[in-house]
């Protein structure tokens, strides 16, 4: 008898920590809608999620409980790129419950939000991205999926409710590979689980948006010759007929090449995209997007449009071209910090981190886990962009080629175009071609007309439309 008191003592101790833990990461929406001058009726948590046993690894994280039943809705994660860029970028430009009004500080409700059918978690890794915090050294993508798998299971510790729910992550660009690793570390966990307050993950699916995935698109042996990024310049006019010819006659030669007539090669279609001084204006992430610069932090970071070596990086952390003034008008203001709970040890807050001298990428890009990811039954979703020059709908179709002839995977449903159905603006008309699609066995690929990098971000109410038909699990 007085054992059973002890062990229910002690839950209850445990339970009552819990519960500090969460009220102490629970921000007062009040004060943000007062601040913010929203008028946002959820919950949000936001706090750190321990990303090492040791705890001197901290990641900070964002996290919108669905509305409405949410205990009843699945729990999507989302992941932003760079490597060393922000989450927060997509919590608030994105698919967040309230996002910025274009080139303003002020924000709007967001009505195609995913926050209306999923829990939205939003982590900002690895370590020195945003406000997540931890030891200076070497980085690379093994590592940050390590980190990512430990502050998710901190994650499922603090909020019980959700670690049976179904299970999705998502991010884009660099995210390509944030992705499918740390699907890889939740699958070896699903194996032997080492912590005994999560037995299980049950990750059911990935969604990428113009994601790294083969070698040949965001590796260092990649930007040599990017054959995918000058395809799709030359498919699209920018550079002259005669230039694009000679760049489809030496692709398989240039590939992974430094040889002096390849590299000459790439840097005379730059020049062309460019200009000679890198003075053409142009947004890498939308090709027929303005290019906005109305930060006082610049947009010179990864000027080159091909990125054809690592000479044209400097010392911004703003992506090119991207309206990110409000980001910086907030997320810097020490107000904010104090309403989302940030701690003094946490950095300033910047889109991209610069701290990433000694970021390991892997040569092998990210497509070599997709089998096995496949073979456990771990639903695929490819958004793609169709006007993104960074990472290309070029280079994403050649390497879903590459997969499906590798593992002989079936077509369930061949290319076609899907539609934004019944537009309530357009008296005529009202379905509108939104892009193209077609379904593999365990992966669909979408494509966005007229969608460049960010494709939730551009196209909102598409995205959504998109998301909650993969999440029903029925087709386009």
């Amino acid at each position: 008898m007085k054992k059973t008191i002890i062990l229910i003592s002690v839950f209850l101790i445990i339970q009552a920590i819990e519960i500090a833990q969460l009220d102490k990461d629970e921000v007062d929406v009040t004060k943000l809608n007062a601040l913010f001058g929203t008028n946002y009726q959820g919950k949000i948590y936001s706090g750190y999620l321990s990303a090492k046993d040791d705890g001197k690894v901290q990641f900070h994280y964002l996290f919108y409980p669905s509305i409405d039943s949410a205990i009843e809705k699945p729990l999507i994660l989302w992941l932003l790129g760079g490597p060393g860029c922000s989450s927060m970028i997509a919590a608030f430009t994105e698919s967040g419950p309230f996002t910025f009004i274009e080139e303003s500080i002020e924000f709007e409700e967001n009505p195609h939000t995913w926050t209306t059918f999923a829990n939205m978690l939003y982590i900002e890794s690895p370590i020195s991205v945003g406000y997540s915090y931890g030891p200076d050294g070497t980085q690379s993508d093994e590592s940050t999926a390590e980190y990512n798998l430990n502050a998710l299971i901190d994650f499922f510790v603090k909020f019980p409710n959700f670690k049976n729910q179904k299970f999705y992550i998502g991010g884009e660009s660099y995210a390509g590979i944030y992705v499918p690793t740390l699907i890889q570390e939740i699958i070896n966990y699903n194996e032997q689980p080492i912590n005994p307050e999560v037995l299980r993950i049950n990750i059911q699916g990935m969604i990428i948006g113009n994601g790294c995935t083969d070698p040949s698109e965001c590796t260092q042996l990649g930007y040599l010759f990017p054959r995918h990024r000058l395809d799709f310049y030359g498919r699209h006019g920018f550079i002259s007929e005669e230039t694009y010819k000679k760049i489809i006659d030496n692709t398989e030669k240039c590939s992974f090449s430094d040889k002096q007539e390849c590299q000459a090669l790439a840097y005379e279609a730059l020049v062309q995209i460019a200009g000679p001084k890198y003075d053409f204006l142009i947004n890498q992430y939308n090709v027929y997007g303005k290019c906005i610069t109305n930060t006082s932090e610049g947009s010179k970071r990864m000027q080159s449009p091909l990125r054809v070596s690592d000479e044209e990086r400097n010392d911004s952390d703003v992506p090119p071209c991207v309206d990110v003034k409000g980001l910086y008008h907030w997320f810097q203001m020490k107000e904010v910090r104090e309403l989302l709970n940030i701690r003094d040890e946490s950095p300033k807050w910047v889109a991209c981190s610069l701290n990433f001298k000694n970021y390991q990428i892997n040569p092998n890009g990210s497509l070599y886990i997709y089998p096995t990811i496949l073979k456990n039954n771990i639903r695929v979703l490819i958004l793609s962009g169709d006007v993104d020059g960074v990472v290309p709908i070029a280079g994403t179709l050649y390497w879903i080629d590459k997969l499906q002839q590798q593992l002989q995977l079936n077509t369930i449903k061949k290319w076609r175009p899907w539609y934004i159905p019944g537009i309530v603006t357009r008296q005529v008309d009202k379905d509108q071609n939104a892009g193209n699609v077609f379904d593999i066995e365990g992966l669909t690929f979408v494509s966005f007309r007229n969608a460049g990098h960010e494709v939730p971000a551009e196209k909102r109410m598409e995205s959504k439309i998109v998301l909650e038909k993969f999440l029903r699990q029925e087709y386009l």
